[in-house]
């Protein structure tokens, strides 16, 4: 998991390699700050060993011994030339030097290390979202919408904070470990010792501990996707909550749903607060142990006060990388529940796979022939051997009651879902032989809830069709009844719309879905239930608008209110899947069939 999260920083492998550099470059200087503190506290507390250390000149090498010995040689020679204050003065400064290079590395390995973090997230995240779009509408309708979108944002948000974060620690604070180890090996391998014995100890523990945070991650995460889900459903259902007097009802599972993501959350915290106990322990326990015997040490004179300092001082430097790398370990986990979520969305199965050989289709030429057609979305069949042609140019009406399958039929045709069995043609052409953007540029649906986006007029008009001018967006919403009612809100096209359109009325809201199916143009029109949500004069106004979305296209509707349909050249009576009648409007009356019997009912209610 954690090396498919690294696959996203592949494209900055280059920025990765100067990173790297800088980091060596970093940690090395940071590291000979400290070992250099041995030369100058020896000038401290063996001042006269000057002319000793002056007997033996250092030969050139690269190695920590030679830099070792020049400073040393060099402060001894600025003591006996000038002045133990001024060859004090000049070691302090190198030492500062070498810290100051160190910083700067720093800071230039953290600017790589800054832009491959960020291009990693941002890499995921668009990957995340761009599955979520391909996602097949069975997934989405199958799926909590909240949930989804927390794997899309907080999940992401998780990772980044808790896996990609550890970037840094992961490479930087290891060669901290092996640069500081080495030189305090070198110093003394006997307190080295103490530190392989005690660390991988508490490695043992804090490896326990991040293993039981990424189950609570997991649990963690899955309930805050459906504390999201609540929120939408309720900013969903704002309306019939306040009308049902059910905000305490619905406030009682949000907070039941709340006080267990805040209890998995505590629990999480207080698991995760145990790292830095083992960390720091097993750090302060070395320590101790490195005291009482460095101390006894430099009582029987197998080692000087100010070597034992140094160490101590190399030992603290290492704490840091160490106590980072605890931590960063403990987050990995964490944000491999997260990492888990994304790519389990990611990895969904699309079963509306597009055939490789299949073919564009830029012309829509003699009709959409259903061929044996069944469908069932689990196991029972919701259409079943249906044998239909909607021939180019004519208007077809879908009618019958509710759960019959007219909107699947429709889907079908969009290709949401595949027939379980049989097919769909278009000219002839099976739907699974024809490019999906092809097919769908065919097609314009206006759905009974008019789908509107947060944006402004002009964009819900033009919505996915970049290249249209501002005179084709007016010609549309002129010929869908919608210019007048634009040019008096507040900003004309400019107009923001809010959350779903819901500044509009139910007939604004429709009229702008007509005139962006209008200004696709498609020679194929689905219309679902598109009036039946209106009231009798938004009808009266969006039923023009939608006589003049028909002209000259091939047109299926899906009707409930069959005052709408009575010109279709044939309507077809849907009865549990399966074909119950079809015929025109007329022929239909003079049978005793269950479409005269739906239209006579609808006449009684009028």
């Amino acid at each position: 998991m954690y090396l498919r999260i690294l696959s996203y920083a592949k494209p900055y492998w280059g920025k990765g390699v100067y990173y790297t550099l800088f980091t060596i470059l970093s940690v090395f200087f940071t590291t000979m700050t400290f070992y250099m503190l041995q030369p100058v506290l020896a000038m401290l507390f063996h001042p006269n060993d000057q002319t000793e250390v002056l007997r033996h000149v250092p030969v050139f090498s690269f190695t920590p011994e030679y830099l070792d010995q020049w400073v040393k040689y060099k402060a001894a020679s600025l003591c006996v030339n000038v002045s133990p204050s001024a060859a004090l003065l000049y070691v302090t400064m190198f030492v500062v030097c070498l810290n100051l290079l160190g910083n700067i590395f720093k800071y230039l390995s953290n600017r790589y290390l800054g832009t491959i973090r960020t291009k990693v997230v941002e890499n995921i995240r668009e990957s995340v979202y761009s599955k979520m779009v391909n996602l097949e509408v069975a997934f989405v309708e199958n799926n909590r919408k909240g949930d989804i979108v927390s794997r899309v944002t907080s999940d992401v948000t998780e990772v980044e904070h808790s896996v990609v974060i550890t970037f840094e620690s992961l490479i930087r604070d290891p060669l901290y470990v092996i640069f500081v180890l080495t030189m305090m090996i070198r110093m003394s391998w006997q307190l080295a010792l103490f530190i392989f014995i005690v660390l991988p100890i508490t490695s043992i523990f804090i490896s326990a501990i991040s293993k039981v945070l990424k189950k609570n991650a997991a649990d963690t995460q899955s309930t805050y996707g459906l504390l999201m889900s609540l929120v939408d459903e309720t900013l969903l259902g704002i309306r019939i909550i306040k009308a049902f007097n059910a905000e305490s009802y619905i406030k009682k599972i949000f907070d039941k749903s709340n006080q267990r993501y805040s209890r998995l959350t505590r629990i999480q915290w207080h698991k995760k607060a145990l790292v830095p106990v083992f960390s720091e322990s097993g750090m302060v326990f070395v320590v101790g142990l490195t005291l009482w015997y460095g101390g006894n040490k430099v009582y029987d004179g197998t080692m000087t006060a100010d070597a034992l300092f140094a160490y101590l001082s190399m030992f603290f430097l290492l704490s840091r990388p160490a106590k980072s790398l605890s931590q960063a370990f403990g987050n990995i986990y964490k944000g491999l529940a997260s990492a888990e979520r994304i790519f389990e969305l990611m990895d969904s199965e699309v079963t509306i796979k597009e055939n490789p050989a299949a073919a564009e289709k830029p012309t829509f030429d003699s009709g959409i022939e259903l061929r044996n057609l069944s469908f069932a979305y689990v196991t029972d069949n919701v259409l079943e051997n249906l044998n239909i042609t909607f021939t180019k140019g004519k208007i077809y009406a879908l009618v019958g009651p509710s759960g019959s399958g007219k909107s699947t039929l429709a889907e079908l045709i969009l290709r949401f879902y595949d027939p379980t069995s049989g097919n769909i043609f278009i000219d002839g052409l099976d739907l699974k032989d024809i490019k999906l953007s092809s097919l769908r540029a065919l097609t314009a649906v206006v759905t009974q809830e008019a789908i509107l986006f947060n944006d402004t007029i002009y964009n819900n008009i033009a919505f996915g069709m970049p290249h249209v001018t501002q005179e084709q967006v007016v010609e549309a919403a002129k010929a869908a009844n919608a210019h007048d009612f634009i040019l008096e809100s507040e900003n004309g096209y400019d107009t923001q719309i809010g959350d779903r359109g819901g500044l509009l009325s139910g007939g604004q809201r429709q009229r702008l879905s007509i005139a962006r199916a209008i200004l696709k143009n498609p020679p194929i029109l689905i219309l679902d239930e598109a009036t039946s949500a209106l009231d009798t004069s938004s009808e009266k106004i969006v039923q023009d608008a939608l006589y003049k979305l028909m002209a000259n296209r091939t047109s299926i509707v899906i009707a409930h209110r069959l005052s709408t349909i009575q010109d279709a050249d044939e309507i077809i009576v849907l009865e549990k899947g399966r074909i119950k009648e079809r015929g025109t409007h007329q022929e239909l009356l003079r049978t005793e069939g269950t479409y005269r019997s739906l239209y006579q009912m609808q006449q009684l209610e009028a």
